[in-house]
């Protein structure tokens, strides 16, 4: 999107949030990318392998380097409890 470029919004009555794929916002319809878990009966996004992150799904997420702390790394190589900046 340019500078200066109008967003265009939800064509919904009342509604102000950005619209994505036909003229709607996701919560009035709009399609999304990603599909749903394989697993019977799971309504959560599926995130790799066709499954979502309770049915098995590995996310790279890094960890903080802090020895002992099993806290996700933020900015630094750090967990926000030991100093990285939000």
């Amino acid at each position: 999107m340019r500078h200066g470029a109008k967003k265009k919004l939800c064509s919904s009555d009342g509604c102000t949030n950005q619209s994505q794929t036909g003229g709607v916002c996701r919560r009035h319809g709009a399609k999304t990318k990603r599909q749903q878990c394989s697993a019977v009966g799971c309504t959560n996004q599926s995130q790799s392998g066709a499954v979502c992150k309770r049915y098995g799904a590995k996310v790279n997420a890094k960890r903080c380097s802090a020895e002992g702390c099993t806290n996700f790394a933020r900015n630094g190589g750090v967990c926000i409890k030991l100093g990285a900046k939000k």
